[in-house]
C-alpha cells in the first residue's frame, strides 16, 4: 500500500471520528413553575402525542441469475438474508407525565378522587412551510450533501376547568419552533449520525417545550386561586 492511499484512508477515519457538527440550533424557552401553595387538586387530561419507531424484521429473498454456475451456463439463485425496518406510531404518555411532575413538584395534588381542576393540554403539528423546506433542500445541495437543515413548528391550547362544573376558568394557545443545522465533512454520512434533525427529536423539542410553557401558566394561574378550587 503507498503513502498516498494510506494518506486518504487516514485522512477519511479522522473525517469519520470527526462525525457531525451542530452550526445552529433553537434556544430552549426559559420557563418558572409557581409554588401553588393551596394545594390544589388537579386531574390531568390530553397531551396526546405519538412516536415512530422503526421495527427490524428479518427474511430470506431469492434472485434469480442467468450465467456460469458450478461450471455450466444457465439460471441459478442466490438467497440472501434481509432486514427491513418497518415504521411504527406508539403513543406516548411522556408529555402528560412530564406535565404531572411539574404540578406535583409545584405543591399541586394529582392523586385525589375529587379534583378542584382539570388541567388539558392539546397539541397540534407538525407545522413546515414551503420557504422552511425550500431551505433545507438548499442547504443540502448548495453544501453537497455535507449539511442537513431540519424545523418544526408545533402548537398547544391550554384550557383549565372548574371539575365540578365544568366551567372554562383560563385558557392559553402557544406556538413553538425548532429549527437545527449541522454540518460534517462526509457527504450523506456525516449530517446522518446527528439526530439534532431527526423528526422524533424536533417532535419531542418542541412538545416538552410546550409542555413546560403551558405548565409554568398554569401553576401560575392556580397559585393565584383559593384553596378548595374556583373562587
Amino acid at each position: 500500500m503507498n503513502t498516498t492511499v494510506k494518506m486518504s484512508m487516514s485522512a477519511a477515519a479522522l473525517f469519520a471520528l470527526c462525525g457531525c457538527f451542530v452550526l445552529n440550533q433553537s434556544e430552549y424557552p426559559a420557563v418558572e413553575m409557581s409554588n401553588v401553595a393551596s394545594g390544589a387538586a388537579v386531574r390531568l387530561s390530553g397531551f396526546d402525542a405519538t412516536v415512530t419507531t422503526y421495527v427490524p424484521v428479518y427474511g430470506y429473498e431469492t434472485v434469480y441469475h442467468m450465467g456460469p454456475y458450478r461450471r455450466h451456463w444457465g439460471p441459478y439463485a442466490t438467497t440472501y438474508a434481509t432486514e427491513t425496518y418497518i415504521p411504527q406510531s406508539v403513543r406516548t404518555n411522556a408529555f402528560i407525565d412530564r406535565a404531572g411532575e411539574l404540578l406535583e413538584q409545584s405543591g399541586c395534588l394529582l392523586r385525589t378522587e375529587n379534583p378542584d381542576y382539570t388541567v388539558d393540554v392539546k397539541f397540534s403539528g407538525p407545522i413546515v412551510t414551503d420557504g422552511e423546506k425550500a431551505a433545507g433542500a438548499a442547504w443540502t445541495l448548495l453544501t453537497a450533501l455535507t449539511a442537513d437543515y431540519g424545523c418544526q413548528t408545533w402548537t398547544a391550547k391550554l384550557r383549565i376547568y372548574d371539575a365540578k362544573e365544568g366551567k372554562l376558568l383560563m385558557f392559553s394557545d402557544y406556538d413553538q419552533r425548532y429549527s437545527a443545522l449541522v454540518w460534517g465533512p462526509i457527504p450523506l454520512f456525516s449530517p446522518s449520525g446527528s439526530d439534532k434533525t431527526s423528526y422524533n427529536m424536533m417532535q419531542s423539542w418542541c412538545l416538552t417545550a410546550l409542555t413546560d410553557r403551558a405548565m409554568a401558566d398554569a401553576t401560575a394561574f392556580l397559585s393565584s386561586r383559593g384553596a378548595g378550587g374556583a373562587e
